[in-house]
């Protein structure tokens, strides 16, 4: 369906609205007594809202009232919506930087294997335009997927240049295929120094974490000789159930990680032991099959818990250090808060985003969808990093003008941790 062919008009888009307030009222869960009243929300707003005359508009609209119920993973789209962040569609972040010329986006976060990556885009690198547009804070740019973007940059040393960031095309051929977000390299790793690995974990793909797991296996077996390690969590895209493995990665045992609570096991108070426990990654297709059958028949709803596989010894255990920063979300955050709950890692850099919630789409008529957090995330201790994001353990503001220079203050900070334990 095309957005533009919408027959705009009230009656439709108050449809649309009173749908949505609906599945946000049944299914939007509530998190540390933050329970939205979203109908009041909507209510001093609606009579604007409907007289939208662009699917843009309405999208700005509503986005902006699902906003101030505080909750992250929140969203209001057309399904044929072709625009994304950078940090999903280039997988990049970006910090402020205030030059001679006014304030700029630094590139902060890149990631091996991800559009900007392979355009040649490093961290410390400034962002100028965006297919000729100027981009300059607090406007962040988003790009249209499935079409190259013109990216004009300036190095320190190279100075200004325009570089063809390629974005992954819809699959050709296919009825109605749309372009797929971009996936950077998940994991990398190598030794750093001598007897000390480190590894940069980009986010956690696969529904169900087969896929991440024989990729971080493969990984870490370049650095098992290493008594010490470091792994990078800054930029996390993100992910779920593949953490599963990195976590059993930091310990021997069989250690319970933390649940998701849905609005059902929520209404039903249902306690942390009651609800399916996920303690292995499927490693053949039988497994895959087992967890098929279990999670999409006997046991739809998304509350889970979490417990490590139990994987024994490795020689790095005792002595690892994590990476984070603001831009560490969802799983990323994850692990963080379950290596500091559990005193298994030491957390180095600035605080995680803290945004932290199992989000779902729904469509609400028209072709558009809502999107909204539909499981709560809480440690086994009952801790909720939504909103709060993971305190490091070392505090290290990233340094700009070492990033510019070439620089990582904080893996440094990170390798003189890891030497000290």
């Amino acid at each position: 369906m095309n957005p533009e062919a919408t027959p705009f008009n009230p009656s439709m888009l108050r449809g649309v609205i009173e749908k949505s307030i609906g599945l946000l009222e049944r299914r939007c869960i509530r998190l540390n007594g933050r329970d939205p009243n979203w109908r009041d929300l909507f209510a001093n707003e609606i009579d604007e809202i409907v007289q939208s005359t662009s699917p843009a508009a309405f999208e700005s609209k509503m986005n902006a009232v699902i906003a101030r119920g505080g909750l992250s993973h929140v969203a209001f789209f057309h399904q044929n919506a072709q625009r994304a962040p950078a940090r999903y569609a280039i997988n990049a972040t970006f910090c402020a930087f205030g030059t001679p010329d006014g304030p700029r986006w630094l590139f902060q976060d890149v990631h091996d294997g991800g559009p900007a990556h392979a355009a040649g885009i490093r961290p410390g690198d400034l962002l100028l335009r965006v297919n000729d547009r100027a981009i300059a804070p607090p406007d962040l740019p988003t790009f249209a997927l499935g079409t190259d973007a013109q990216v004009a940059i300036e190095g320190v040393d190279r100075g200004a240049r325009e570089v063809t960031v390629v974005l992954p095309k819809a699959e050709p051929g296919k009825r109605n295929a749309k372009p797929p977000m971009a996936e950077p390299t998940s994991v990398t790793a190598r030794p750093i120094r001598p007897g000390i690995g480190y590894a940069r974990i980009a986010f956690f793909p696969g529904v169900n974490g087969q896929r991440f797991a024989r990729e971080l296996d493969r990984a870490l077996a370049a650095v098992d000789n290493c008594s010490r390690l470091i792994l990078d969590l800054r930029g996390n895209l993100g992910g779920f159930v593949g953490s599963l493995r990195l976590m059993s990665y930091l310990t021997p045992n069989r250690v319970p990680v933390g649940y998701s609570l849905t609005r059902k096991g929520e209404d039903r108070k249902w306690q942390p032991d009651q609800l399916a426990c996920i303690d292995r990654l499927p490693a053949t297709r039988l497994d895959t099959l087992k967890m098929a059958v279990r999670f999409l028949i006997l046991h739809r709803d998304r509350s889970i818990r979490l417990v490590t596989e139990g994987l024994g010894a490795k020689p790095f255990h005792g002595r690892v250090v994590m990476l984070v920063n603001e831009h560490t979300l969802s799983a990323g955050e994850m692990v963080a808060a379950f290596a500091k709950e559990n005193r298994l890692a030491r957390i180095v850099g600035t605080r995680t985003g803290g945004q932290v919630l199992g989000g779902a789409n729904f469509a609400v008529g028209h072709g558009f969808l809502i999107r909204f957090p539909a499981a709560g995330w809480y440690s086994w201790r009952g801790a909720v990093v939504e909103g709060c994001g993971v305190q490091p353990d070392v505090e290290v503001p990233l340094s700009i003008d070492a990033l510019r220079n070439g620089s990582d203050n904080q893996l440094e900070i990170a390798i003189a941790e890891v030497q000290a334990m």
